[in-house]
């Protein structure tokens, strides 16, 4: 991480741990206030809107933060827009990008006042058919896209979201037959996107663009890269990124004979950052080729590495203040009855042992970056209870945001009757 991101302190992990319990999510409100700052003094194009994409990092205290930045909300289903309402968004700022397509979610989302932005010809057609005359705006599939691999690739033809580029005259015959007004048209192709595949998909999107008229916005999508691994990973020159864009937006709207709304919708930058994920070692065991740190965390509370191959930074904290020393050679795995419950793997799947000081039974591991798409997508398998989340506010304040899981938690559905 950069000295912009707030680093949590082998003192603290250790005291948090000890006071909330462990496994437990920790949370940073000064890194998400400074990625908005980030990102808001990046844009001179003053026709601009950032929207959040939620679905990274749901937490109503994350979304309250967000929200005081002035960011907008990009919601991917139903619930994320609610919870977004529930963290004090007016409706006018959600937007719905979503790959359900169904009547029941359709009514709720109109009637709830929140804005449709189509991924395919048919939740355009259904909208069509149950609110002619609305306007809309649809999710482009510029043709390509970008991402460590086609799980996190988001354009190209092996992408599903969007709408092919290909297909422009079906969304004309669409937009037609159900007298739809387009508002905007959206494109992303995938995380981790460089400066020159910005770029180049914002060329295509704007070109597309130019082929309708009266458009009120522009979206560019999200995927800013992250840095998780620094031997590998860059980060965005945010400057030159945000003056390229706004000089073709000025020019564009010039030419287009009105200002059209740039939007971004960054997700994975606002959080990444700002999270941590401190677990116990609760045992050490050897085989003939590897040394095994086992945490009471798996990847229901971090899926990202046994998903993808992700990196992740991990870090060695005593749990009695003294000073680690040595080095070793671990793989650090989780407490799940599955194979694959392992943190510190390859892109392929391969174990990557790496070099810590000698811990032992007691003293904790505290993992970075975990603040997108861990706690989104944690998870209670083997019934295991989810952690507890704690906030730690800019002025150094802490408190619970989210209490720590039950077994009742896990029962409730089953007990509860209709």
């Amino acid at each position: 991480m950069d000295n912009n991101s707030a680093v949590l302190s082998a003192a603290v992990a250790r005291s948090l741990a000890l006071k909330y319990h462990s496994p437990l999510y920790v949370f940073f409100e000064s890194t998400v206030r400074k990625r908005c700052q980030e990102l808001k003094s990046a844009l001179a194009y003053p026709h601009s809107t950032i929207r959040y994409a939620c679905k990274a990092l749901t937490l109503k205290a994350i979304l309250e933060i967000i929200k005081d930045e002035g960011l907008w909300i990009d919601a991917s289903s139903l619930n994320e827009a609610k919870r977004a309402l529930l963290a004090g968004y007016q409706a006018q700022h959600v937007q719905f990008t979503g790959e359900s397509a169904s009547v029941s979610v359709f009514t709720e989302l109109e009637s709830l006042g929140i804005d449709m932005n189509c991924s395919s010809l048919d939740q355009m057609r259904l909208w069509g058919r149950l609110f002619p005359g609305s306007k809309v705006s649809f999710r482009l599939n510029p043709g390509e896209g970008h991402g460590a691999n086609n799980k996190v690739n988001t354009g190209g033809p092996a992408s599903k979201h969007g709408i092919y580029i290909d297909q422009l005259d079906a969304v004309r015959a669409t937009l037609k037959e159900h007298d739809l007004k387009l508002m905007g048209i959206h494109a992303h192709i995938g995380s981790g996107t460089d400066l020159s595949h910005w770029l180049r998909i914002k060329d295509i999107t704007l070109e597309v663009a130019s082929q309708f008229d009266d458009l009120t916005f522009i979206n560019l999508g999200g995927g800013l890269p992250v840095v998780y691994n620094p031997d590998t990973d860059t980060r965005m020159p945010l400057q030159e990124w945000g003056g390229r864009l706004s000089d073709s937006f000025a020019s564009f709207s010039k030419d287009y004979g009105k200002d059209v709304r740039l939007e971004i919708e960054p997700g994975r930058f606002v959080v990444a950052e700002c999270g941590y994920l401190i677990a116990e070692i609760q045992n050490i065991k050897t085989t003939p080729d590897y040394e095994f740190i086992l945490l009471n965390t798996g990847f229901n509370h971090n899926p990202r590495p046994a998903m993808y191959g992700s990196f992740h930074p991990i870090v060695a904290v005593s749990s009695d203040g003294r000073e680690l020393a040595g080095e070793r050679q671990y793989v650090v795995a989780g407490y799940l009855c599955e194979s694959g419950d392992v943190f510190t793997r390859s892109e392929s799947g391969e174990l990557l042992p790496r070099s810590f000081p000698e811990v032992k039974v007691g003293d904790f591991m505290v993992m970075g970056l975990v603040g997108a798409y861990s706690h989104a997508m944690k998870s209670e398998y083997n019934s295991m209870n989810l952690p507890a989340s704690v906030l730690i506010h800019s002025d150094g304040s802490q408190r619970v945001i989210e209490r720590r899981g039950t077994l009742e938690d896990i029962m409730r559905r089953e007990n509860e009757s209709f």
